[in-house]
């Protein structure tokens, strides 16, 4: 799975330097909901968006990891718990003694 990430990354990069040669000194005008940019070059807004997308994705990876490790945690306090049932119950006599037996 690594390599796939490696190859979509490389590929995402190799892409935006390409992009970023091909419109070297373009500038445009760049409106973000209510805000303008007026002759920015594309280069800026290409870089910037991508870094962005870079930290979209590093937040949900965190966020991820962090749901793993807590069910990971959840599991192993599980584990624990049943272990000392288990451990309860083999400790347990097979017959309770001072009682005859009723046949």
């Amino acid at each position: 799975m690594w390599i796939i990430r490696g190859i979509i990354l490389l590929a995402g990069v190799v892409a935006l330097t390409w992009l970023g040669t091909k419109n070297a000194g373009t500038e445009v005008t760049f409106h973000l909901f209510t805000k303008t940019l007026v002759d920015i070059e594309l280069n800026v807004i290409l870089v910037v968006t991508f870094i962005a997308g870079m930290l979209v994705w590093a937040i949900g990876s965190w966020i991820r990891e962090a749901q793993l490790r807590f069910n990971l945690i959840k599991s192993k306090r599980n584990i624990r718990k049943l272990q000392a049932e288990i451990s309860d119950l083999r400790n347990l006599p097979l017959e309770e003694e001072g009682k005859p037996e009723e046949t």
